[in-house]
């Protein structure tokens, strides 16, 4: 008979009945007693207080009700009723007697707002869960009892027949628009599938009485505690953990606003063209867009005009140099773009490489690209494109370039180098073979001489036209040369709109690469509509072995909240103490042990070498105009050696003490600096007189 007793979730049993004056049990269903309750525990001794407040006084379980509150006005504490010295268990049974004597206290409802008064102003305050890093701890509490007189707690059999867990429920408004209004909302499910995770929108009056297919079931654990009645009858507790530490991922989701069923071949995820497309802009077209604008930054130094404009030497040595420098990064993108079209656009590859013909292309669109590879305006070199150097021949064109940088032995050459171009003293195979630089010049960007005082961007980019929409946006009242930079940058985007249009719309979805995570997020946010992520739980009872005739018991909603970010600006904060040495005169410092072990390669070791060689002026004088301005001097490229032959590397001891006072130097340094723009150094460091506090004693 007991398997036919109506099943019920109830808040706890501890406060039933005591949230406001006047409730009964006929209408506490439908109230705070009726839905799970949030707890809020302000001590890493959580699971400790829970059992001793179980365990002492249940009725006491009120006081950990989760309320809004601030670090500014925090919520009232708990009692500590923790047993941190073992007494005798009649002491105990008295202590219990005395504290189920005193008269229980009637609670206020919970409300998701509050308005409290801070700072002289009255302010509304929503229900936020915040981080354990700020030292919360948030359980989530209920009981499944059958329905008869005395709601006795519901016995689950073995077997696994049921099943009990909890659900996290997002709640979004009706309208998508971000100018729709907030209320109402609407719950959506948190799926995992083969798809990804999701928010799935729950059709209507599903939210209360279904689990989505594929929602996430969140464990509870059973805590038993004694009633506080004259029959002292032992009741069951079930409690979850909040997951207040996966804000991130949940509001990283995006959302599915079609009800399940409601719009047939809705794609949940996106299509395998986006995420190659994702993936070329990623490898290549990004890093292209970078040689750009750096070849920009350098314009206006050697642009200028008037009576302390630099020489023309001058001038065509600094575009060398940094021209050189974006050789380098074009070889590489080069060596990307072309693995790409290796693995997505196979047939289109064998082409550049000579093998197949123009016509044997699948579609028009890879025909137009590989037209646009070799035979695009703008070549990739030129008596124009001035160098300090001679790196080789030019490349003829885009589809040349392509073709060389897969030749044998460029990809181990520059993956290898440890030195920087133009430099020579390179590293060796293993038949003692040099690695040299690629034979060939190819600039994806670079500085061209329009006349002996005048420079401006170009490469093969120029041949394209600009997209009506370009993906970069620029900030208003960018610089002019900047402007420019952005301007020639956006024709890269129309190589993309190429190179989608060359994949067509048959890509297999097999070994297809994930979207970045920045992507990923942006979609996301996009079909929230930049809402603040409100949240509900609610209880779950499953008979596995029923199937559709007996659905999932569901409780009700618990109130609403949000879950803190980790630089939430109410958060509380976790005190942390961090002592320096007391004594930091060169006799004390050097008493610290040097036990911080660094492993430094032979590559790194002559980097740090060429930075000791640089001083704050040198820095000062390669960012300052002609004439102050002059460029840095890294000295050597080549690597450590001991004598001319062996490369060596370092095991570096350092002290930590000293580290963290250089780092808190350096830090107050920057801060001061840096308040020029964000003016935060009023509300930066508090410092109180310590009487006593000697460093010398």
């Amino acid at each position: 008979m007991a398997a036919n007793h109506p099943i019920l979730w109830t808040a706890p049993a501890p406060l039933a009945g005591r949230f406001g004056a006047g409730t009964t049990l006929a209408t506490r269903f439908g109230a705070d007693s009726a839905r799970p309750a949030l707890l809020r525990f302000e001590t890493d001794e959580f699971m400790e207080q829970l059992l001793a407040t179980l365990a002492t006084a249940p009725r006491e379980l009120g006081r950990f009700i989760a309320r809004p509150e601030t670090w500014r006005s925090p919520q009232a504490a708990a009692p500590d009723l923790i047993e941190r010295t073992p007494r005798p268990s009649a002491v105990r049974s008295l202590a219990r007697r005395a504290l189920g004597r005193q008269p229980a206290e009637a609670l206020q409802p919970v409300a998701a707002m509050a308005t409290q008064r801070e700072q002289g102003r009255e302010r509304s305050l929503p229900l936020k869960l915040y981080q354990a890093a700020h030292q919360r701890h948030y359980l989530v509490a209920a009981q499944l009892v059958c329905g008869i007189p005395g709601l006795p707690d519901r016995a689950l059999p073995t077997g696994g027949r049921e099943k009990i867990g909890f659900v996290l429920r997002r709640l979004l408004p009706v309208s998508s628009s971000p100018a729709g209004a907030t209320e109402p909302r609407e719950e959506y499910a948190f799926v995992k599938g083969a798809t990804g995770a999701r928010w799935q929108r729950l059709a209507a009056g599903d939210a209360r009485s279904r689990v989505a297919d594929g929602e996430e079931l969140l464990p509870l654990f059973p805590m038993a505690y004694t009633e506080e009645t004259a029959a002292a009858r032992m009741r069951r507790l079930l409690v979850g953990s909040v997951p207040v530490g996966r804000r991130e991922e949940y509001l990283s989701t995006r959302a599915e606003r079609a009800a399940p069923g409601s719009v047939p071949g809705v794609a949940a995820e996106p299509s395998a063209v986006a995420t190659r497309k994702e993936q070329f802009r990623v490898e290549v077209t990004e890093p292209w867009k970078n040689l750009v604008r750096t070849a920009a930054m350098a314009l206006p130094r050697l642009n200028q005009t008037g009576s302390n404009q630099p020489g023309d030497a001058d001038r065509a040595a600094a575009a060398g140099k940094l021209n050189e420098q974006l050789q380098a990064g074009s070889w590489l993108t080069l060596l990307d773009f072309a693995d790409w079209l290796a693995v997505h656009l196979p047939m289109l590859f064998d082409l550049l490489q000579g093998q197949g013909t123009r016509a044997g292309l699948p579609n028009d669109a890879q025909r137009t690209l590989y037209d646009w590879l070799a035979t695009q305006a703008v070549p990739v070199g030129g008596p124009d494109f001035v160098f300090n150097t001679s790196p080789g021949a030019d490349a003829a064109n885009l589809a040349d370039a392509l073709k060389r940088i897969r030749a044998a032995g460029v990809r181990e050459g520059l993956e290898r180098a440890t030195t920087i171009f133009p430099d020579t003293n390179d590293a060796r195979d293993a038949n003692n073979a040099p690695l040299s630089w690629p034979g060939f010049k190819g600039l994806l960007a670079g500085l061209r001489r329009l006349s002996p005082t005048s420079y401006g961007i170009d490469g093969p980019f120029m041949a394209l036209a600009q997209p009506v929409e370009p993906d970069d946006p620029v900030p208003q009242g960018t610089a002019a040369h900047l402007l420019a930079a952005e301007a020639a940058a956006s024709r890269i985007d129309k190589l993309v709109q190429m190179v989608v249009a060359a994949l067509g719309d048959s890509v297999a979805p097999a070994d297809t690469p994930p979207l970045p995570f920045a992507v990923t997020l942006r979609d996301a946010l996009a079909t929230t509509a930049g809402d603040e992520g409100w949240f509900c739980i609610r209880f779950v009872h499953l008979r596995c072995d029923c199937g559709p005739l007996h659905e999932p018991l569901l409780s009700e909603a618990s109130e609403r909240f949000q879950l803190a970010s980790f630089f939430d600006p109410d958060a509380p904060a976790r005190p942390i103490r961090i002592a320096l040495p007391l004594d930091t005169t060169p006799a004390g410092l050097r008493k610290h042990p040097k036990n911080a072990v660094l492993m430094v390669s032979d590559v790194l070791c002559g980097q740090m070498q060429r930075a000791k060689g640089l001083g704050l002026v040198d820095l000062v004088l390669s960012v300052l105009p002609w004439p102050f301005h002059k460029p840095l001097d890294l000295g050597g490229t080549s690597k450590c050696k001991n004598g001319a032959s062996l490369d060596i590397g370092m095991i570096c001891s350092l002290s930590i003490p000293i580290v963290t006072l250089c780092a808190l130097i350096l830090l107050t340094i920057i801060v001061s600096l840096l308040d020029f723009i964000f003016r935060w150094l009023p509300w930066f460091v508090m410092c109180l007189p310590i009487p006593g506090l000697k460093g010398k004693r």
